[in-house]
Formats: structure tokens, sequence, C-alpha cells
């Protein structure tokens, strides 16, 4: 039977507790998404025991992985998403139907980290060429990835945005002029107000 730890003051310690003798703080020992050992300090146990409580409500909603770099597309566009809030409800619905059609079951399954410039290009081509979204239809996808890679940059996950300049490139390889606008498909808006009706924010 393994022994218990307990502290200088004789309490039973948990799993991963302990106290040093040398200037009696508090130990909680962990290991992270990488696999490396991590260490958190309390000068008594009970602000150990918050510490402790917050790391798992953070593994619970995934932001240790968040921190880690080996979240998904989908992970940070969530979190960007429910940051903005000041959006519509209608644009708020709309954003999220695209991102759901074109995005979520293919290229938002990637790790962020991991994602470059030509990974961006590749699917933006293969939406205008395999999918066959028109320009503008792809500039709203554009919308909502360029402000994800650009919140995982702010917040130390990346170091650059891969979409920078991506619009741009793939407009000149079509030969497209800006400011050109067309209208969603009949069977995109059909699909949209279809969203629209079953979401169940509406």
């Amino acid at each position: 039977m393994a022994q218990t730890r307990k502290d200088l003051r004789g309490r039973v310690l948990r799993k991963g507790e302990s106290q040093r003798r040398s200037d009696e703080r508090y130990v909680y020992t962990y290991t992270d998404p990488l696999g490396r050992r991590k260490y958190v300090y309390a000068q008594d146990l009970v602000t150990l025991r918050e510490k402790e409580a917050q790391l798992m409500k953070d593994q619970m909603d995934g932001l240790d992985i968040y921190v880690a770099g080996k979240a998904t597309v989908n992970f940070v566009f969530d979190r960007y998403m429910s940051l903005k809030n000041n959006l519509k409800p209608t644009t708020k619905s709309n954003y999220l139907y695209m991102y759901d059609r074109f995005v979520r079951d293919t290229f938002g399954k990637r790790n962020i980290a991991e994602i470059k410039y030509s990974d961006v290009v590749q699917f933006y081509n293969y939406l205008v060429e395999k999918q066959e979204l028109q320009i503008n239809t792809l500039e709203t996808v554009h919308t909502l990835l360029h402000p994800t890679f650009q919140l995982a940059v702010r917040d130390d996950i990346i170091r650059k945005n891969p979409s920078d300049g991506v619009m741009a490139e793939l407009k000149k390889n079509l030969g497209m002029k800006t400011g050109v606008r067309h209208a969603l498909t009949i069977p995109q808006q059909r699909a949209f107000m279809e969203y629209i009706a079953t979401h169940p924010i509406y």
C-alpha cells in the first residue's frame, strides 16, 4: 500500500502535491500535453488547490492544448467567435454557416501551428476549383480565417499569419479584378436559410 504523503502540519496531501522543507512552500507537479513536467507553487495549501482547480478547468476547456500549440483551426475559430460580442445575430449566423459548411469538417481539423501560407493557398484553390465558390463567398471564408489566425499570432501560438496576402495572390492568379461582387447561388441561399431556421440560437 502506498504511503500517504503529508505536509509539515500533518495534513494529507493529494497526488502531485508536496511541501518543501527549505521554505515551506507548497508544490503541485503535473505533466503538460507535450509530456513536459510542470510545477505550480503557493505559500499555502488552499491557494495551491485553487491553482490546481484552475488547471483542471483549463484542461476541460482545452486551453492547455491551445497554449501548447496543439489546437486545431476549429478550436481557435470558436475561441475567436466567443470574443465577438458586437456581432449582429444575422451576421453571426452567416459566419457560422459559412464556416461550418466550407471549413469545419476539412481544413478546420488541422493543427493551426502546422499550417503554412501554401496550405492556405491550396485550400482556397480547392474551394474555388472543386467546390466552385464564387470569389465573394471565398472572401467571406477569408474574413473568418484571417482573424482566426491573427488571434493565434497575438496569443503567441504561431509567429506569422499564414493567410496574409493569400486573397491578393489568388485573385492575381485567377486574373480577377478586386471589387467584383457575386450573389450566393440559389442552392446556397436555400441552405443558408435552412441553417438559420434550425440553428439553436435562432
